[in-house]
């Protein structure tokens, strides 16, 4: 089982809104299974805790939500000898929230809907040292919509890039109590910081 914090920020396309800009923070509570020495299933649920949305001049808070995800990985390589691990890793979410626009004056504005979906497919290449460091890199592709009603109109919308690319670090403590830290600088772009606990 795990919990982590992690703060997103990527650029959203759309012919009602073109390029809008988006930064969100979210804190999720995860669990693993594993049902062989080389596949894992997962899931987990999460709470958004607001963020930006940046069209034009106009911004619009993105008030505290909610969010979804499964998972599933399968261990290519295990990482023996001089090889490196290398870990097949494919996801699904979901999460919502609503978006209020900030005004400097005037009546306070209303709440709109907003929802985002995707699938992810990635590959994570690591090495393990002393059996208790991970360094690794990560490469993810990924697609889905994200609907927003923007002006009495439900607009449909993606990222620009639909990747990331970055890297991380997990350290094995005692009691099988992992920690971990990830940044990607490339894409759709993150840092995110969480430990797990194993049973």
């Amino acid at each position: 089982m795990g919990a982590g914090f992690g703060i997103f920020g990527t650029t959203l396309v759309g012919n009602e809104v073109g390029r809008t800009s988006v930064e969100r923070h979210a804190v999720t509570a995860s669990f693993d299974y594993r049902a062989s020495p080389t596949t894992t299933f997962g899931g987990g649920v999460g709470a958004g805790l607001g963020g930006l949305f940046t069209v034009g001049p106009r911004r619009f808070l993105v008030l505290p939500g909610w969010e979804a995800t499964f998972a599933y990985s399968r261990r290519l390589l295990d990482g023996r000898g001089k090889l490196p691990f290398l870990l097949l890793g494919i996801s699904a979410g979901a999460s919502g929230a609503w978006t209020r626009e900030e005004r400097s004056h005037g009546p306070e504005a209303g709440t709109n809907g907003l929802y985002a979906f995707d699938v992810r497919v990635g590959l994570t290449v690591g090495k393990t040292f002393w059996n208790t460091f991970s360094p690794y890199a990560v490469l993810r592709a990924f697609g889905g919509p994200v609907l927003w009603t923007y002006d009495a109109k439900t607009v449909v919308a993606g990222d620009l890039t639909h990747v990331q690319f970055g890297g991380g670090v997990v350290t094995a403590l005692p009691r099988a109590v992992d920690v971990y830290v990830e940044g990607i600088p490339l894409g759709e772009r993150a840092v995110t910081l969480g430990a797990g606990k194993s049973f």
